[in-house]
């Protein structure tokens, strides 16, 4: 499994939302896309693109600190080991495993959007919108000092060195000093790093837009073998224009792939 499906599915299990990759790419409430490989990509905006108004509003804390590693934990595990000495000290995380990571975040914070329905509604009002295709942004999962490696082949690590307080506070507040020096050694080529003045969103949830009151994945089969009265009465009792897209971590992203669009 490549180390994109497997971030989404550890973020799917641990804090419910879906991963935002590559890390620190540039996401936003009432942004919409489809999935490819498993993995959500981003085409454009609401407001942009089809003209429909967002506004986003705090969701309030997820979390002080999020830290996971591939192995697994939450935290590091026994894949970290802290060393002290007379010059300092230093925190060592391998990145041992074939599709290896670790992801670090500090003061998780929920950004969401006004009146989802709302623009659900105005939405399955237009002709021009793919209903069985496009997913839109409704919720971001935003913190700082971002940090986030991996490593594809395995036989890789990083190491942080600092002062034995800075680096026990990233540890446990998931806080990343000025002075902490990180490097890293072997095939260690994914590497994002961000700031603790500009929150980085890492996760984010998506609900797409019913035509009618059905599944939407089995309306395009009912418009071929149902009856138009049929329809009109499954509509009346199941009339919500909003589909959250489930987030059980026993589901596989692969099934939602997109095999028409095509991407900028």
């Amino acid at each position: 499994m490549s180390i994109a499906r497997e971030y989404t599915r550890s973020l799917r299990k641990h804090l419910r939302c879906r991963a935002v990759w590559p890390p620190l790419l540039d996401v936003r409430p009432g942004d919409y896309g489809v999935f490819r490989g498993g993995v959500f990509v981003r085409i454009g905006h609401l407001t942009t693109d089809f003209g429909v108004p967002v506004v986003s509003e705090p969701g309030g804390r997820r979390a002080e600190e999020f830290q996971y590693h591939s192995e697994g934990t939450l935290g590091f595990g026994g894949a970290a080991d802290l060393a002290v000495g007379d010059a300092g000290a230093e925190l060592q995380i391998a990145l041992a495993r074939r599709a290896s990571f670790f992801v670090s975040v500090a003061e998780l914070d929920v950004e969401r959007l006004q009146s989802p329905r709302q623009i659900a509604l105005e939405l399955r009002e237009r002709d021009d919108w793919p209903f069985l295709r496009y997913f839109v942004v409704g919720e971001l999962f935003k913190g700082r000092d971002l940090l986030f490696y991996g490593s594809e082949s395995g036989e890789a690590g990083v190491s942080l060195r600092g002062e034995s307080s800075e680096l026990v506070r990233f540890q446990q507040l998931g806080k990343l000093s000025g002075s902490i020096q990180i490097a890293s050694s072997g095939d260690c080529r994914l590497q994002y790093r961000g700031s603790p003045d500009v929150t980085a969103a890492i996760g984010l949830n998506l609900f797409r837009i019913r035509r009618i009151g059905v599944d939407p994945l089995r309306y395009r089969a009912a418009v071929e073998s149902t009856a138009g009265s049929t329809l009109l009465a499954a509509r009346e009792e199941d009339d919500d224009a909003l589909e959250p897209l489930e987030d059980g971590d026993d589901l596989d992203d692969d099934r939602l792939d997109d095999g028409e669009t095509r991407l900028a």
